[in-house]
């Protein structure tokens, strides 16, 4: 080949790469304009769905009409959180707005120094309400419907406007909110905070996980701990009742309650002490009887399970890392009455 016809396919070579290039980075920009799950979600009736969705650094939160429609409820600042959507009336959704968790350890003024909101917005009138506004994270609301009042879990939280002085040891509390902003502590966890909650007895209790060193944890007690399900009078919060096996050394990471609130799934590992990588299922439960069933073979862990209103369905999200490293959620649903097993719920 001549030099012309080299410097002619050199230049071809050039444009092809640059095309591709350009092509790649349009791709990739998509990629990062297109709105993602954030794994947060609740459900209503008929599985409507309430869930949020991130976008160039803001968070949106969604909820689907009776034709699939999705509806915009709420859009956060940039850099703000929404965190634990619930339904809490016919025509109104509460969430937090939080500026999210410390990236700093626990400890010295890390938490006091972030701020969260319980906020409700009307979804006929769009009206929205600050009901609480607190220094600390709060993680998960729960909206006890006979009582007409909302559970807050979260770390460090005070209406003070100025943190504490001084080391501050880690505290995870619970609440109960009243519509009008009033709150009046449940109880504190030192070292832990609990997790998965469910209410239960009319609003009277609370289910929860926790380390079964929960009363007195050490550093060497931190490693031997079994997480557990425990059960918490609401107005006597001082002593908890075990719900899951005394015997049984597997922690339990995440769990539902049916109706009967007899009937739990509960999700463990399956391979405990076997070695190798963990085998996560979501397996069933009779508290009564303190003794567990079969298995849903999901053979995957899960997060934010939630059963719809027929208890036909049990809803979750799993999450996995995309190659830049970052977190993708996906939200699935199981039929509980074994037809159609497992299938994925697309959110766009």
């Amino acid at each position: 080949m001549n030099k012309k016809g080299l410097i002619i396919l050199f230049s071809m070579i050039l444009v092809l790469t640059g095309g591709l290039v350009a092509a790649g980075q349009i791709i990739t920009s998509q990629e990062k304009a297109r709105p993602a799950f954030t794994g947060e979600y609740d459900l209503g009736k008929e599985d409507q769905l309430l869930y949020v969705t991130a976008q160039n650094g803001v968070q949106s939160l969604f909820v689907q009409s009776e034709d699939g429609v999705s509806q915009l409820v709420y859009e956060s600042e940039e850099g703000r959180e929404i965190l634990s959507p619930v339904f809490s009336g016919e025509e109104e959704v509460t969430f937090i707005s939080t500026t999210g968790a410390p990236e700093e350890p626990p400890g010295e003024q890390e938490f006091q120094l972030v701020y969260s909101d319980v906020m409700t917005v009307n979804t006929e009138t769009g009206k929205k309400t600050n009901v609480l506004h607190a220094r600390g994270f709060m993680e998960e609301i729960l909206y006890d419907a006979t009582h007409d009042r909302m559970i807050v879990n979260g770390v460090h939280l005070s209406t003070s406007t100025e943190p504490e002085a001084g080391f501050i040891p880690f505290e995870s509390d619970l609440y109960t909110l009243k519509r009008d902003g009033n709150w009046e502590k449940i109880r504190s966890f030192e070292a832990y905070a609990p997790g998965s909650l469910r209410l239960v007895d009319d609003g009277k209790k609370l289910l929860m996980i926790l380390p079964d060193d929960f009363a007195k944890s050490t550093p060497e007690s931190m490693f031997q701990a079994t997480e557990r399900i425990y059960e918490m009078e609401i107005d006597d919060p001082a002593a908890l009742d075990l719900v899951s096996k005394k015997k049984s050394d597997i922690p339990i990471s995440e769990f539902v309650l049916f109706e009967d609130e007899t009937t739990l799934l509960y999700q463990t590992i399956m391979n405990w002490g076997e070695g190798g990588k963990f085998l996560y299922d979501l397996v069933w439960f009779d508290r009564a009887e303190k003794e567990e069933g079969d298995r849903l073979h999901i053979n995957e862990a899960v997060m934010n399970s939630k059963l719809n209103e027929h208890e036909t369905f049990l809803y979750y999200v799993k999450m996995s890392q995309k190659a830049n490293q970052t977190n993708q959620y996906n939200l699935f649903r199981f039929a509980l009455n074994g037809e159609k097993g497992e299938e994925e719920i697309k959110i766009e």
